[in-house]
């Protein structure tokens, strides 16, 4: 499973909580510059003095949320997730950066929000879109919670397929060893956009207007040791959980031997993203 598949892969509540603290330390410092980087698409777009209320849709452990609260002062935002763990964890790390106050959690999802119509100013969503069993769904709640004149900011995976080195060297490695990953699920069940067009159609159709989307780049270079550590942790978590610690010792040893013989570019992960935005008409 690739890194991107399993940052997507959706799961029960249950799933989130276990794996929340996970996310929050292996996976997320990987996305979170582009997550943040969506928040210059906000700029300009909302009144820069007056109180405002965003929503967060799909806020997990609190990356983009609390940007958004050390970037903007007089915002306060609503955080909501499916995991309450989660949002524990955003709520710890509110707190310990002084922006508690600001910040309010709910547990809900994308395509049921627990918000009145009409509620926030503004709303953003990063890396979750494409979790949804409906993009559709999710996008006609972020504009029925909008008032009139609110902005809707969304970055998600653009569908890809390139290789990445570093996976194979992790492969190879597991046949070397003559090592079985757990079996794998029915499939990923996730939902990338296609191109910028097909994420602008999204919005338009769910009544957004002055829709402007456009293609980014997440690119993160990992050395040898911080791929084999995501890999333990998070992508390949359960294949490492299935084994005995002398075995698990002797794949941590392969695997690293692999990569460490692989050129430093190899290990720069570049994938596509859409950025989208879109307002609802006053």
């Amino acid at each position: 499973m690739t890194a991107q598949q399993q940052s997507e892969s959706p799961a029960p509540e249950a799933s989130y909580d276990q794996y929340a603290a996970a996310y929050r330390d292996w996976w997320a410092p990987v996305i979170a510059p582009s997550a943040i980087r969506l928040l210059d698409r906000l700029d300009g777009l909302l009144p820069p003095d007056e109180p405002l209320t965003i929503v967060d849709i799909g806020a997990g452990t609190g990356t983009l949320a609390l940007a958004a609260l050390e970037r903007w002062p007089n915002v306060r935002v609503i955080g909501v997730d499916p995991s309450r763990r989660m949002l524990d964890l955003a709520a710890d790390a509110a707190r310990n950066a002084g922006r508690r106050e600001r910040l309010s959690l709910e547990v809900g999802k994308a395509a049921s929000l627990p918000l009145p119509d009409g509620s926030v100013d503004g709303a953003m969503s990063s890396f979750v879109i494409q979790l949804t069993p409906n993009r559709a769904a999710a996008v006609r709640e972020a504009f029925r919670v909008l008032r009139p004149g609110g902005v809707f900011a969304c970055l998600a995976w653009r569908a890809d397929e390139d290789p990445f080195e570093p996976e194979a060297a992790f492969d190879l490695a597991l046949d070397e060893l003559d090592i079985e990953t757990p079996p794998a699920g029915s499939g990923d069940g996730t939902r990338p956009y296609a191109s910028p067009g097909s994420a602008a159609a999204d919005l338009r159709e769910a009544g957004f207007r002055s829709v402007r989307a456009q293609e980014e780049w997440l690119e993160h270079r990992y050395t040898p040791r911080s791929y084999l550590d995501v890999l333990e942790h998070w992508i390949e978590d359960l294949t490492f959980e299935a084994l005995d610690e002398p075995m698990r010792r002797r794949l941590r040893a392969e695997v690293l031997r692999r990569l460490e013989r692989l050129d430093p570019d190899a290990l720069v992960w570049r994938r596509p993203l859409v950025s989208v935005v879109g307002r609802r008409p006053g």
